[in-house]
This record gives structure tokens, sequence and C-alpha cells, in this order.
């Protein structure tokens, strides 16, 4: 991601708060397509896979665009006994922009070839806006259930057996996703999941991008120091107690049990549990393989330090204000 493409990351941002801020689905679609064609020249660059990855980004979420206002103007077009089948209409197309199963090829491709600085936007920036679209959908309670269920499912089982880092951190942002959707029936507890999320992608994107590590078998090439820093962030991604990955997901399943749905909060705590499999696959090998060790300098260092500071006090803090 070069500097240059700074007017188009404002643009981007900008696009994602007039979703945020609309108040009629039409300005919502406004801000998506904005979105989109902002987001496209950011992912280019001079190799035959930021080509591909242009193609393949523009036909996803043109396709999600196309189902989202088609649902809009047949809704104005027809009467209102068929509110439900259009809501879930919309859904889908956001499904699609998010990559959620059954959609979510598009997104693993484009992973596996971008460099970790679009991975991030990719990964966080860019859910906003559709997520933003799903919470005004306050009535449609069972099928965001069901579409919880089947993400965290996939992202779960996807990112076994992985050797690609970029792989696995697409399949651990679907299981992440499926948590995220399932507090948009809630009124704020979504945008504080996403915070701590982005927090979390964003010290592992930055570390790795710094490193320029793309597969298991590179990660001997981080310092011992660095190697610390890289699993406690994973762990935390994991939701392991105490990090900080771990608040919102025990925020989540509070939610769940205070709403009498213990057997989706069952069901998200054996795909969370059997998804530390794949957090343990990038940390073991980190912390085992003995070091090549490549000269860094002490900035970079301090700055791994502080991200793993972050990790390891931010729980503190969340659950003091939570419990406040």
């Amino acid at each position: 991601m070069k500097f240059n493409n700074a007017s188009m990351i404002v643009i981007m941002l900008l696009s994602t708060l007039m979703v945020m801020s609309s108040n009629n689905w039409f300005s919502m679609w406004m801000g998506m397509e904005i979105n989109l064609m902002s987001f496209i020249p950011i992912l280019k660059m001079n190799n035959k896979e930021s080509s591909n990855n242009m193609m393949i980004y523009f036909l996803s979420q043109s396709m999600g665009s196309m189902l989202f206002l088609y649902t809009l103007l047949a809704t104005w077009l027809t009467p209102s006994n068929h509110e439900q089948l259009m809501m879930s209409m919309i859904m889908v197309s956001m499904m699609i922009k998010l990559g959620m199963p059954p959609a979510h090829t598009w997104m693993i491709m484009m992973l596996n070839n971008m460099d970790w600085m679009n991975c991030l936007l990719l990964m966080t920036v860019q859910k906003l806006a559709p997520m933003t679209v799903m919470y005004s959908m306050t009535n449609m309670v069972n099928e965001t259930f069901i579409i919880v269920t089947i993400a965290t499912i996939i992202g779960t089982i996807g990112g076994i057996n992985q050797t690609s880092l970029r792989k696995m951190m697409g399949y651990s942002s679907i299981s992440h996703t499926g948590w995220m959707v399932m507090l948009t029936t809630h009124n704020t507890l979504w945008m504080s999941y996403f915070t701590i999320y982005t927090m979390i992608v964003f010290m592992i994107c930055f570390m790795l991008n710094n490193e320029s590590i793309f597969f298991l078998n590179q990660l001997n090439m981080m310092k011992l120091n660095n190697k610390i820093s890289f699993s406690i962030n994973m762990i935390s991604m994991s939701g392991l107690p105490p990090m900080m990955g771990f608040v919102p997901k025990w925020i989540a399943i509070q939610y769940l049990i205070n709403s009498n749905m213990t057997v989706i909060a069952f069901i998200m705590v054996m795909t969370s549990l059997l998804s530390l499999y794949f957090y343990m696959t990038m940390v073991l090998p980190s912390l085992t393989m003995e070091s090549t060790t490549i000269k860094m300098m002490p900035k970079t260092e301090k700055t791994y330090s502080m991200m793993t500071i972050l990790s390891l006090t931010m729980p503190l803090f969340l659950t003091l204000n939570i419990l406040i």
C-alpha cells in the first residue's frame, strides 16, 4: 500500500461513514458503490495478481450490489406482504459483500495474493459498511443466527491444515465476522467487538508485513522476542483468557445466555475451541523453531513490545469499564 493511495483511502473511509450515517437504503447503496470504486485502485500493484484481485473484488461486490439494488426496487414496486423475502435477499447480498459462507471463496483467493496492509483493509474497514446494513435489519434474528452458525463452522474448519498465513487469517476473519454479525442484533455490542478485532488484526498484519512473512515455515526468520509478541497477539486473536481477544467473546456469550439462546452460545463456544487448533499451528512453530536471526531496528522492536503490552493490559481496562 503506497502513499499515493492516500486519497483513495480517504474516499473509502468517507464512503464508509456515509453508509453508517445513512437513514435510507438508497444512500447506503450509493455509499457502498463509492467504497467499491475507491478500494479497487488501492489493490493495484505492478504484477499479475493485482489485476486478478481487482477483477475478483469488482465482480463479487458488483453481484452483491446488484442484488441489493434489485431488492430495493422490488420492495418499492410490490406489496408489503413480501417484506420478509426482500429482507432475506438484502441479507444474502450483504453476505456476498462480507465474504461469508457460502460466498467466501473470493475473499480467500484475494487475500492469498495481497500484501498485508491491503489484507488489513479487506478484513477490517471493508466490513463496516455491509455490517451496518445488516445491523439495520433488526427483525431478521432467526436468519442471522443461521448465518452465524455456518460462518463460525466454515471459518474454523477452513483454517485447519493451511500453510499460508494469509489464508489462515482469512478463515479467522470469517469466523470473527460470524461473531460480529450475531451481535448486530444488539445496539452497540457489534461495534465494540469490531474495534477490538481491528486492533488485534492491525498488530498482527503490521508485524508480518515488517518481517515479510507469508507462510508458516517463514516464522523462524523472526527473533525470539518478536516471536513472543507475535504469539501473544495470535493467542489474543483466538480468544483465550486473559488476552484482549477474550473480552468481546465473553461479552457475546453473556449476551446470548441472557437472551436465552444457550444452544447458539454452545455451538459458538465449541467452534471457538476447535479454532484454537489452527491458531496453535501458528503459535507453536514460531516458538519451537530455531531462529535464523536477522537484524532489526530497535524502533521496530519497541513497537512490537508496545503491541504486546497492549494485548496484555487492555482486558483489565475493558473489564473494569464493563463492570462500572
